[in-house]
């Protein structure tokens, strides 16, 4: 792009049994993969060199401070609206309750954010009465620290209990007797047969799938909700423009990745990751273990996000490193293709869409163009639903009927790959509205200006 990094800064848009109260933490674990479904790590080059920096220049990323600092988590008066709208719906399917593990369903109702392990920690909630968190005991003190706004239950197991009949005494204790016992729909294998064995003596409680009820609630997101989504997106297209003013000749991947990681954080977000990939390392939709070096007049490629009081983002550009007047017809005209692409999905996304159709829309825009309008040039599905994860609900495949219903969020990520050469993907978050679709933050204009 040729611009300085004050350049850059000065021209950033920042765009549009015992019950315990529980107070979500920073969740323990691994950082989470890239987008487009497979994990795919990171290119690992040798260690780059280390940047070098004049120490009376500014922090490059002080810009960037403050801009998720006024951001509201989700109110304990939703985590309650949430319970409740849990319960119409167990009400509805006669069933008597859910249970869900640690994870995103957990986080949803107000419970800690958790790593699972292979001791289970569980949440059930009962068509009547206080949800319970089954924990084990030597964890307790960890979850009191983590816990929300929410007020649970919270029983707890030894190491040598049974955390399963913990859980059936609780649903006994409930009342729900013989009616059906619903589970998350990423409840592990080992997690529900446990459930199963220790569902009580003579009880003939039946258990079922409680994915789509839960999907139900979580596809449609509140204003709240959105909120956090916009502002999060936002502050990852402002942190991607920004850090994009410290590319140099020579940069390798992994140092860019790291920039743009320090750019997130500097803008609030939490659990960010990045995928940096100059040049032909593009063309695979995932990267390469093979790392390069930044060349001139390479296309670059960033896939990258973070989390923002539990809502991610995920924003992907490509843009031209030094002089975008001398990309080559061939790569410029597959950008401008796939742009073309993601422009004729925002007239096509609205209440009542198919999913499948949304995908349609864009590889036919690649097919007028003369590209493959199958999987030949996008080898991926067009996008997915976006929220407490970064994959989720509703997939925007070719195939799939589910209708767009307002207040879902998803990725609009069209893209062209050709091995060896290049590869393009542009990708923004959109929420579907009752007139149609907003973006979350600035749009690609051209290849010329990338950033919007």
């Amino acid at each position: 792009m040729g611009a300085t990094r004050r350049g850059f800064l000065s021209s950033l848009a920042l765009g549009a049994g015992a019950l315990v109260a529980c107070r979500a933490g920073p969740e323990p674990g691994p950082e989470l993969e890239p987008e487009l479904g497979t994990a795919a790590p990171e290119p690992v080059p040798a260690e780059p060199g280390p940047t070098e920096r004049n120490p009376d220049e500014p922090e490059p990323f002080a810009a960037l401070e403050g801009l998720c600092a006024d951001a509201q988590p989700i109110a304990a008066t939703e985590f309650e609206a949430r319970l409740e709208a849990l319960r119409a719906q167990l009400s509805a399917a006669s069933a008597g309750a859910l249970i869900v593990e640690a994870g995103a369903d957990l986080s949803y109702l107000g419970g800690p954010r958790w790593s699972r392990s292979e001791r289970p920690l569980l949440l059930v909630v009962p068509l009547r009465g206080v949800p319970t968190l089954i924990a084990p005991a030597f964890e307790t003190g960890t979850l009191t620290e983590r816990m929300g706004p929410v007020e649970l239950g919270l029983r707890s197991w030894q190491e040598h209990e049974d955390p399963y009949a913990l859980a059936a005494a609780v649903l006994e204790a409930a009342q729900v007797g013989t009616n059906a016992v619903l589970t998350g729909a990423s409840m592990r294998s080992f997690v529900l047969d446990g459930l199963r064995r220790a569902k009580g003596r003579g009880s003939s409680r039946s258990w079922a799938s409680g994915g789509e009820l839960l999907g139900r609630l979580r596809r449609r997101k509140s204003t709240a909700e959105l909120a956090l989504l916009r502002r999060a997106n936002v502050a990852t297209k402002a942190a991607l423009r920004a850090a994009a003013g410290q590319l140099r000749p020579g940069m390798h991947e992994r140092e860019f990745a790291e920039q743009v990681h320090a750019a997130q954080r500097a803008a609030g977000l939490e659990r960010t990751w990045v995928l940096a990939l100059f040049g032909q390392n593009a063309a695979l939709p995932h990267g390469t273990s093979k790392g390069r070096e930044l060349g001139e007049d390479d296309l670059v490629l960033v896939d990258t996000g973070g989390f923002l009081h539990g809502y991610a983002s995920d924003i992907t550009r490509s843009w031209a490193f030094g002089d975008a007047g001398r990309i080559d017809g061939e790569r410029r005209r597959a950008w401008d293709t796939v742009r073309a692409a993601q422009q004729a999905v925002l007239a096509t996304i609205a209440p009542g869409v198919a999913c499948g159709e949304v995908d349609a829309a864009a590889r036919r825009v690649l097919a007028e163009a003369g590209y493959d309008g199958g999987y030949g040039d996008l080898s991926h599905r067009l996008g997915h639903g976006i929220g407490l994860e970064v994959h989720e609900g509703p997939y925007l495949v070719g195939g799939n009927q589910r209708r767009l219903e307002v207040g879902n969020t998803m990725s609009n990520e069209p893209g062209i790959y050709r091995p060896g050469a290049f590869g393009i993907r542009l990708e923004d978050i959109v929420a579907v509205t009752e007139d149609g679709v907003e973006v979350f933050g600035e749009q690609p204009s051209s290849l010329d200006s990338p950033f919007g």
